[in-house]
């Protein structure tokens, strides 16, 4: 009896240590089983960050490369068109020979408004004009690009009103006269003839703006000739905080500053004006509003301008001057397409207006008729600050450069990139 009950309290025991031993075994099992999940689960996230930030730089390191080659691309483009630009003399030399050698006229050609069609043959490979292939050199070394694209386009800004002028009253006098027929012809409400005094109060605010001395310009409205005013200048820049600069504008976007000046007469005006050194408006480059002002203010009978330039009470009306322009516009793109100067002088300008009886009604063209003297005061056919508005791409990046090239010397006087 004794011996049974040992046996079965042994075998009890045998039992409950083997029960003991499976549970803690699966205990131990289920453990190491989240012990691995979790140690899964953290190799996981550190592969897909591995693999994110690869992704990332990998991206970024195209992108950087993709845009340091767009931005070599564009100034490739703006120091080929400089080098064009600067070359003036040796081209001169090369067409006064072949023009020898063919035995007519040498041409007059201003290679700053031409200076990208040969940067242009360099990143595409080929020249065209008027829609004919004139040079093909695809597939010669150091020609075209590899990947991406280049180009530009090339003006001097001797077309626009230099608005840093000022340095006397008749010089400030010669830049208000043309600057407030520009003003005038865009933004004036009064009727022609009659002074328009917020447009004449902003004209006069650009040039205080630019002068040195900080007495105000005042202005005798019959006669419209400006005197030196007696009272302090920028009395209406309080409102704004700052007052008026009594030194040259360093851009043309510091007139947006000026006391009276509007978002919506900055993008009309800011193609039609400059501040570098410039002298008389080229007209063969200069934007056609700024002509028809100048085309206003230098009627030979003023009191034919209420019909010469009529504005704003007829869309379609058949103005003189809009028609005038509308044919200088038209010879300056066809002289442009065979490279040739619009006017080779001041004079060639000023005698357009003695032929436009033969295109224009008598009676109109009679009203157009303008003073000599004056119109070649105002205008020229030359420049020497040279815009260059050059682009690169590479994949998706696009980079563009502004750069303002003054030919005498060779100086870059403002550069900008986008």
């Amino acid at each position: 009896m004794l011996l049974r009950d040992v046996r079965e309290a042994l075998a009890a025991g045998q039992r409950a240590v083997g029960q003991t031993a499976s549970g803690e075994s699966d205990r131990q099992r289920g453990v190491a089983m989240i012990l691995v999940m979790a140690a899964i689960a953290i190799l996981t996230l550190f592969s897909l960050e591995f693999t994110y930030t690869s992704r990332v730089a990998v991206r970024t390191a195209t992108y950087v490369e993709a845009e340091v080659e767009a931005h070599l691309h564009a100034r490739a483009a703006v120091e080929l068109a400089a080098l064009v630009i600067g070359s003036t003399d040796i081209i001169e030399q090369i067409i006064a020979k072949y023009a020898t050698m063919m035995g007519g006229r040498r041409p007059s050609i201003n290679t700053a408004n031409y200076a990208c069609e040969f940067v242009n043959a360099f990143c595409k490979g080929e020249m065209t004009l008027m829609g004919l292939q004139l040079v093909n050199l695809e597939g010669h070394q150091a020609v075209g690009l590899k990947r991406g694209s280049c180009g530009c386009q090339s003006m001097d800004d001797d077309g626009r009103i230099n608005i840093n002028r000022v340095t006397d009253l008749n010089v400030k006098q010669a830049v208000f006269d043309t600057l407030y027929k520009v003003l005038e012809r865009n933004e004036a409400v009064t009727q022609i003839g009659e002074l328009d005094k917020d447009m004449a109060q902003l004209a006069l605010n650009i040039i205080d703006w630019a002068d040195k001395d900080s007495v105000k310009t005042d202005i005798e409205p019959t006669t419209r000739k400006l005197l030196e005013g007696a009272g302090a200048e920028g009395a209406n820049m309080v409102k704004h905080s700052y007052k008026t600069k009594d030194a040259p504008f360093d851009t043309t976007e510091e007139v947006r500053l000026i006391d009276g000046m509007t978002d919506k007469m900055w993008c009309k005006l800011k193609d039609q004006l400059t501040v570098y050194n410039t002298d008389k408006l080229n007209v063969n480059t200069a934007p056609i509003e700024v002509i028809k002002a100048l085309i206003c203010k230098n009627l030979a009978n003023p009191a034919n301008e209420q019909i010469a330039c009529a504005r704003g009470f007829a869309q379609n009306a058949f103005v003189p001057v809009n028609v005038a322009g509308q044919y200088i516009e038209v010879c300056r793109s066809l002289k442009k397409m065979v490279f040739s100067p619009p006017f080779a002088n001041p004079g060639r300008f000023v005698q357009f207006f003695d032929k436009l009886g033969t295109v224009l009604p008598a009676d109109y063209a009679q009203v157009l008729q303008i003073n000599p003297s004056r119109m070649l005061d105002d205008v020229g056919t030359s420049g020497k600050i040279v815009r260059i508005q050059a682009y690169g791409t590479s994949g998706k990046v696009t980079k563009r450069i502004v750069a303002l090239l003054d030919t005498t010397t060779q100086r870059y006087v403002y550069w900008r990139e986008d």
